[in-house]
């Protein structure tokens, strides 16, 4: 059997993930440090703030609705936060980018209809999305379609899949659409986590997980399984057998003579075919 090789894919970020000057500027190093400014509270290991946020639903204070959902079955809504306390002084105060007593800024980021705080990392809010997400905002746009902020050069030249983003990961099952992680629009249009994608690649997994289109350029792939499938030598009774396959990267019907290592696509040579 001829080994097959093939170089690791590429993988770029095609969804955005989710997402008193010197003293602020301190706070925030202390903060980015994992140390509360005269308090012994845990801090969020998912943002850079200096304040907690009232959850509604229980009326306990928590850094952000990841911390609450680990500590709750329940989910937070963020958007209906009306409270925060802040880190430095432990004032409870209506929502607001600013302490009301100590002026200590909570975050360089702060969005009053997310209720986020956080570094400054170019964030912006979607209305259309309806959250905020990690920018510049000038190197995305929204696609309705899809109903997601992608990069430019996606536009027009990517399969629109309707309500892309409202789906869970394939391989992790996390609600892709607020997911902080980096995502990828494969080649079939569907949605999937970079990292969970890596892995898949890392296993030799080069399908997506839904349709079982290839996920990347195949062509070197699929020259290396011609050599394989040409060196095979077959009894004088099975040369003449006759499978009927289907490719699912073109999904088109066809028929091939049997082989030991692969059944190529007479449309469009892919080797990802499955017997019909």
């Amino acid at each position: 059997r001829v080994p097959i090789r093939m170089a690791e894919p590429k993988i770029s970020t095609k969804v955005l993930s989710d997402t008193c000057d010197n003293e602020k500027l301190s706070e925030t190093n202390e903060i980015e440090k994992g140390n509360a400014p005269n308090s012994g509270e845990k801090l969020c290991a998912h943002y850079t703030r200096l304040c907690k946020l009232k959850a509604v639903c229980c009326s306990k204070f928590y850094s952000c609705r990841f911390c609450h959902d680990d500590d709750n079955v329940h989910e937070m809504d963020r958007h209906k936060v009306q409270e925060v306390r802040c880190l430095k002084c432990h004032t409870v105060q209506p929502v607001a980018k600013n302490c009301i007593s100590c002026c200590v800024t909570f975050g360089e980021y702060f969005c009053p209809v997310c209720r986020l705080y956080d570094v400054d990392r170019e964030q912006f809010h979607c209305d259309r999305c309806g959250i905020c997400r990690v920018g510049p905002k000038k190197n995305f746009y929204h696609c309705e379609k899809c109903n997601a902020c992608l990069r430019n050069e996606l536009k027009g030249n990517h399969k629109c899949v309707e309500n892309n983003s409202k789906s869970s990961c394939p391989v992790c099952f996390e609600f892709l659409h607020t997911s902080r992680s980096g995502m990828q629009v494969l080649r079939c249009g569907h949605m999937i986590h970079q990292e969970c994608l890596r892995s898949c690649f890392t296993q030799g997994l080069y399908q997506c997980p839904l349709c079982k289109e290839s996920t990347t350029d195949m062509t070197d792939v699929w020259k290396q399984m011609d050599e394989a499938c040409a060196a095979v030598q077959l009894p004088k009774e099975l040369q003449d057998i006759k499978l009927n396959i289907l490719c699912q990267d073109c999904h088109k019907k066809c028929e091939q003579l049997f082989n030991t290592e692969g059944l190529k696509c007479t449309h469009c040579g892919s080797y990802n075919t499955a017997q019909v």
